[in-house]
Order: structure tokens, then sequence, then C-alpha cells
């Protein structure tokens, strides 16, 4: 998902030409402060060498912590109903938070413009770990303790969450690189000539930053989306290359997998592809062909959230576009037509959903929205919070950890702005009335 500059206008951004990827704000604002002193989150750490990596063996990276502040003493403002919660809020001293990922037991992982990978529980800090590179564009959990993050420089690094005792801290192990090492090796001759003639679906790795990535329903495959266009899709079980597709004309922003073997990719460019895997037995490996274009040319699309399909409901995709609208399509209705939620003043910039009916929207408007899934009328506006002081970043939702048998249900959210604060709320379902909020 692509960053903004605090206080920096949806409509600032501009879209370059077809034949040149995005570079996102995050990107420019690491290149202007090049020549500033380094941080002591920013320090240059000892990289493994190739024997070391052929070989197995891992190195332990010295993990310097960012400087963060307790700020609970500044409440919530704007919060409707008055049943919500402000829990917690910590503000960086550098950057602000670029992407996060909520796991079970209270634990986050969030991400930034530095090298570390903050670990929180609860809404207090509870440890991290340093990646090579920063800043970081996207973190997602997958199956048995991985944690995936993308940077600037066009990898997926994968650690994986060692056994520890319940009383300490948790301790993570880097254990691969997407491309792995062999496939890096293989495309080192030509990668340069396949840059210069910008065909970047040949190539193993993203040319440009990773912004966004997403397991499939089984989680056996890795998606990713880059501004360099291209959708790429990886094995996890051997950590392989499998295919690339390059349908975008701009840089792809947002990928979501699910509902039987469906993949949907948006793009800056106001597009939004669906994907449907196909699997062969007497193929090694899957193919990918493009369904249909949910959208084409509509305002550029900058988060997508799907709901796969179980025995109770059917999927749902949800786009969240620059122009301040959220689209839902549904899978009953064979995603031939959607339906609009408006609120939001200015692009919104990501979404998330709760283990219940919720889901939120998160804008550069500094609001975030949470809409309940009804059985058969579409959505209902049920809390509207005035988070951050500035456009949100990144939101992510879980269940509540406190038990609640009395009043409505409860789901814990947690947010990232361009305020540099990282804020934990207990949301429960109070249905609202727009017009109190400003609306």
């Amino acid at each position: 998902m692509a960053n903004r500059n605090e206080g920096e206008e949806p409509s600032s951004r501009s879209i370059t030409s077809q034949h040149s990827p995005i570079i996102s704000s995050t990107i420019m604002r690491s290149i202007i402060h090049l020549n500033e002193p380094l941080r002591p989150d920013q320090q240059p750490i000892t990289k493994p060498t190739l024997w070391q990596i052929l070989h197995g063996y891992s190195i332990t990276i010295p993990f310097f912590p960012s400087p963060w502040t307790s700020r609970d003493d500044l409440g919530g403002f704007g919060i409707f109903p008055t049943c919500n919660t402000l829990l917690s809020t910590y503000e960086r001293r550098y950057g602000e938070v670029s992407c996060m990922a909520a796991g079970s037991d209270g634990l986050l992982y969030t991400g930034s413009c530095s090298k570390n990978i903050r670990v929180w529980k609860k809404g207090h800090p509870y440890g991290g770990f340093n990646d090579y590179e920063g800043p970081h564009y996207a973190i997602l959990l997958g199956p048995e303790d991985h944690v995936f993050a993308t940077s600037y420089d066009g990898r997926i690094r994968v650690w994986v969450k060692e056994a520890t005792e319940e009383t300490e801290q948790p301790l993570y192990k880097h254990i691969s690189s997407l491309p792995i090492i062999k496939e890096r090796l293989k495309e080192w001759f030509w990668r340069k000539k396949m840059r210069l003639e910008r065909k970047f679906e040949q190539l193993y790795w993203h040319s440009f930053p990773t912004t966004c990535i997403c397991l499939s329903e089984d989680k056996r495959y890795l998606y990713s989306g880059s501004t360099d266009h291209c959708m790429k899709i990886w094995r996890l079980e051997d950590w392989k290359f499998i295919e690339a597709k390059l349908e975008h004309k701009l840089g792809v922003s947002a990928v979501a997998a699910g509902c039987d073997c469906l993949v949907f990719s948006g793009s800056m460019d106001g597009s939004l592809i669906m994907w449907k895997r196909n699997e062969d037995r007497e193929r090694k490996k899957p193919t990918h062909t493009r369904v249909q274009y949910l959208l084409t040319e509509e305002s550029p699309v900058d988060a997508l959230l799907l709901k796969s399909t179980d025995e109770a409901e059917s999927g749902e995709l949800y786009a969240g576009l620059w122009d301040g609208r959220v689209l839902v399509w549904k899978e009953r209705s064979h995603w031939s037509s959607y339906e609009v939620l408006s609120f939001h003043q200015a692009a919104v910039t990501c979404l998330a959903r709760s283990p219940g009916p919720l889901v939120f929207s998160g804008s550069a408007d500094g609001r975030i929205c949470a809409w309940r899934r009804e059985s058969y009328s579409g959505h209902t506006l049920v809390t509207v919070i005035g988070a951050h002081q500035g456009p949100v970043n990144c939101i992510a939702a879980v269940e509540d950890w406190e038990e609640n048998d009395e009043g409505p249900s409860r789901c814990i959210l947690y947010s990232g702005g361009t305020d540099k604060r990282l804020k934990t709320w207990r949301i429960a379902e109070c249905t609202v009335d727009p017009m109190q909020c400003g609306r």
C-alpha cells in the first residue's frame, strides 16, 4: 500500500505516464533524507555472505529499538458512539507507521521507514527484530508462525517465530528471501537487459518496491504486487517463483486471493482484474488466466479486502478508491454489480475485517469507519472514529482479548497514521447516526 506524507491530500499524488512505475511518497522521503545522519534504528547491519546462505547458516541481527513515547494522556477524539474506547497510544519520534499485521494472543507487527519490525502485545511494546532493508510496505502473517515483509529493494523476506517461554519475548529467525538465492544467480547475467527492455514479467523478482502481498486461501501460494506493474506468484512449499502477470498500466497497489482459486489485483491506473488459478496434475506449476475486469480506468484502487466463501455466507470483495468510495462485490451476484459505501471525504487507504460482521475502512481524511454486513440489505455504518491528525496508513482488527458476556459484541482495532502514532481501540457494535459525525 502506498504511503503518504504527513498532511498530504490524495489529489496531490500525481500519476506518472504509462511507461514508468509510480514511486510512492515514502520512497521519495527516504531518498531525500539519504544525507542525514543515521539514527540508531537505521544503522547498517552485517548481511550473511553467499557461503553462509548456501550452507544454511544464520547470523544474529542486532535489534536497535526505535524511540517510542506512550501518549495515553491524549485520549480519543471524535469517537461516535462513545461506547468505543481508546486503549493505548504510542508515538514514534521519527517517521510513521506504514504497515501492520495482527495475530493471535494480542500480538501486532508493525513496519515503518526504519529497518525494524516491532512486535506489540495487547497494545504495548513486546520486542521486535531487524530487517536487512527498509522502509517496509507490507507485513503478512502466514501459517506456522511465519512472518512475511516487503521493503524498498523488491524482495520478500520471511521469518519464523521460535519457541520461547511464555514469560519471555518471542525470537524471530530469518529463514528465506524471495526470490531464493538460486533464482537470483540465474537472473544475474540478464537482469539488467530485461530491465532496460522493460520486460519485468520475465524477471524472478520485482524491479521496484513490492507494495502488497497476500496468501491464497489454502496457504500454498503467495501473491505480490509492485510498482513495476507486475503481479508475481510464489510457491511456499519450496519458495520458488511460479509466474508473473503484467496486465496493469501502472503499479499494482493491492492484491487479494480466495473464493475458490480467485485472485484480484488493483492498480493505480484505476483497473481491478479478476484472475483464476488453474492447477493441472500433469503440470508442476499452476497457471493464472484473466477472467474479467471489474473496474477499468476508474479512480485508483488503493486497498482490497476479500471475505472468502464459507458455509453460512458467500464471498465479498471490498475495494477502497482514491475518491473516498468503498465498492463491494458479492459472489452470489457473480461479481457483476457492486454496492457503494460512501462516507469518507478523501482517499480510502486501507481496509480490515473483524472476526464478526464488521468491516473497517481507513482514509486520508484521518477517520476510520466501521460498516456492518447485513444479511440482505447491504451494509450499515455503525462507528466513525476521528482516529488520527492526518491520513490513516494502515489498520488491523482482531477478536477482543477480554471476554464480554454482556452488552454489544466487541473487537480490537489497531491503527497507524502519518501523525507518527499507533493506537489501539476497543470497538463495540453500536449504530451511529451519520449526522452527528459531521457528514
